[in-house]
């Protein structure tokens, strides 16, 4: 036991370490600046369903003042995610019986690129699989021992991580089934009083949910009759609206591109090596302990085809779960093939040194492409479009990405408080009066590019709606004109997102002053890349609709580009959907629409420069408030 606990804190703490050294430094665009906008937020909605992540949260992040909240929120992510680890450590070492079974299946999660990426910024899912891991470590206490109290606490256990995740209901048939095996008499399960405490587990859970439901109850639009305002928590804090399409929302056409996909997602994060570990431990762990076997094969495949069925932008998180089931079955193996009879002990120590320097090499190989300590690309972003403004002299109206829009919000809570700023969708319907009386106190209305055509759409020349001269904007041409001649460049277009216009002629002029007119983009295309010396033809010229990583040499660069996502199915990522490398240097992240490089010729790289993307640089539109500033602006002269 205590040799277990030991090697349970130092993996998680190895874990940890490289999770402290990649992580992001700030905030991140989509849920995960939500998160950290919304931690010591102190109003809640029923959307905001993540009681138990927001508990647990908000005082590590106080305890961590010093820090900013996006940081620690990320920092806490990655406790957990050692958490996790070391849990999986130990259950996986007292089920095999080997420490070194243990030590194998949690480094081989550890480094494993989903779960690494979630583990370094403000996300659900390290903690949602440490409260698995706990549960599993609960159920083995059990099974060692099946009495009243380990019971109650895996009940209490398993029913407080609903408030963390939903989808710890896809669990219950497998603890269930497990359960059954290991009580002597099925049928005490069914007893009143066990009966009564998974009720009161439930209840306990539930509770968790209380401020959301009041956050319903009391708002100022609430239904009448209670039964009305719950149906609007369920509707709310289910996400009912969007999840009714979603989940089994792949059609039956989609189905091979689908396990196509699962496919390419297990070896991104175990190699094959470490799959066929996987499908050896199934043997091996129901020959050793069934009841074992029957839980963690029941709980990958009820994940897999959860997963795999669900019609969402990152379903590649989804399958988390089945990235743990499936480090628990390469654990297994390796104490398995090692306990075969006809292993000598030599053999064994070579065979426990062959699986530590495989996975020592998957997290080498990994640790560039997943490092995001310097990336403040989203920070800079918003920082840029709200640079000049605060409240005394500007209101920023928006209609942007939500990913984007969370990063806003994040920024006017904690980076910059005396940001003005509304959403265009929130003031539209009384727009008149919005300017009026910004006018009259001298504020001017800054307005995101589509908050400005949505204004003229609907009120046409009614308002002086201006381009914002002090903030120009470098169109994709004017980028690839900048490149010095004669040195080295990467360039790659992936589908850009839906709110995206990629416009092929821009295209096609930025590819022609970068190959001398050599290349031109190919229609329908994924993913293309363009690699070689500018000015010169491209060196370099791929085109295709699967991942795939290419190195390449250009004069001195040892260039590596990784597409690390699976398109048209992955719509978002929140480590990027490739990787520019130069040896180990992460030089870009790849996002979808058009992403651009280059070497200066004192061999560092410029700034990555994205086009028709998430991260693309926006300009600004203006409604002056005086005819000082609209002269200023040069639509009307001085005197008029």
């Amino acid at each position: 036991m205590a040799n277990r606990v030991a090697l349970s804190c130092l993996v998680a703490t190895l874990a940890f370490w490289a999770y402290t050294r990649t992580l992001l430094p700030g905030v991140d665009p989509g849920d995960t600046g939500g998160f950290q906008a919304a931690v010591l937020w102190p109003q809640v909605s029923a959307r905001q369903a993540y009681p138990l992540y927001y508990n647990l949260a908000r005082p590590f992040v106080l305890a961590t003042a010093p820090l900013d909240p996006a940081r620690a929120l990320n920092l806490f992510s990655a406790l957990w995610a050692a958490a996790a680890v070391g849990l999986l450590v130990f259950v996986c070492a007292a089920v095999s019986r080997s420490l070194a079974a243990g030590a194998i299946a949690g480094c081989l999660l550890a480094f494993s690129y989903t779960f690494w990426t979630q583990a370094i910024i403000a996300e659900v899912y390290t903690l949602h699989l440490a409260l698995i891991a706990l549960c599993c470590v609960l159920l083995y206490a059990y099974a060692a021992r099946p009495t009243f109290l380990p019971l109650t606490v895996f009940f209490v256990v398993y029913a407080i991580a609903f408030g963390n995740h939903f989808s710890m209901i896809l669990l219950i048939v497998p603890f269930a089934v497990f359960l059954l095996q290991s009580t002597p008499v099925p049928a005490s399960l069914f007893r009143p009083p066990v009966l009564l405490i998974a009720l009161a587990a439930a209840v306990v859970g539930a509770l968790q949910y209380t401020p959301n439901f009041l956050s319903v109850a009391s708002a100022f639009d609430a239904p009448e009759g209670w039964s009305d305002r719950a149906a609007g928590f369920w509707f709310d804090t289910t996400k009912q609206d969007w999840r009714d399409t979603m989940v089994f929302g792949i059609q039956a056409s989609q189905a091979s591109d689908r396990l196509a996909m699962w496919w390419f997602d297990a070896r991104q994060q175990f190699g094959a090596a470490g799959l066929a570990l996987a499908v050896a431990g199934i043997v091996g762990l129901w020959w050793t302990s069934r009841r074992w076997a029957v839980l963690v094969v029941s709980a990958l495949a009820i994940n897999t085809a959860f997963a795999l069925t669900y019609n969402v932008g990152d379903s590649h998180v989804f399958f988390l779960p089945g990235h743990f089931m499936t480090a628990f079955l390469a654990g297994a193996a390796v104490a398995w093939i090692a306990g075969a009879r006809a292993m000598t002990a030599p053999a064994r120590v070579l065979l426990v040194l062959v699986a530590a320097l495989y996975i020592g090499w998957r997290g080498w190989s990994s640790w560039p492409a997943v490092d995001r300590h310097t990336d403040r690309r989203a920070e800079q972003l918003i920082g840029r479009l709200s640079f000049g403004i605060n409240e005394r002299d500007a209101l920023l109206v928006s209609a942007m990405n939500w990913q984007l829009e969370n990063v806003l919000l994040y920024s006017q809570r904690h980076l910059h408080p005396d940001l003005a700023w509304v959403r265009l969708g929130d003031v539209m319907a009384h727009w008149p009066f919005l300017v009026e009386d910004n006018h009259r106190i001298g504020r001017d209305l800054v307005l995101t590019p589509q908050a400005a055509a949505d204004v003229v759409a609907a009120y046409g020349p009614a308002y002086a709606v201006i381009p914002d001269p002090a903030l120009p904007v470098r169109t994709l041409e004017q980028a690839a004109d900048a490149v010095p001649r004669g040195m080295p460049y990467v360039l790659s277009v992936l589908t850009p997102p839906r709110e995206e216009h990629l416009d092929p002629q821009a295209l096609a002029t930025a590819l022609g002053a970068l190959t001398g007119g050599e290349a031109s983009p190919a229609a329908g295309a994924a993913f293309e890349l363009f690699a070689g010396v500018a000015g010169e033809r491209a060196q370099v010229h791929r085109v295709s609709n699967r991942p795939f990583t290419d190195r390449f040499q250009i004069l001195e660069e040892s260039i590596t580009v990784r597409l690390d996502s699976w398109l048209p199915f992955d719509t978002f990522r929140r480590a990027g959907f490739g990787h520019v490398l130069r040896g180990r240097e992460h030089v870009m992240i790849i996002e979808r629409g058009v992403n651009l490089v280059w070497f200066g010729r004192d061999g560092s790289p410029s700034q990555p420069f994205y086009w028709a993307s998430l991260y693309a640089a926006q300009p600004r539109f203006r409604l002056p408030a005086t005819t000082l500033q609209l002269a200023r602006f040069g639509l009307l002269r001085p005197g008029r």
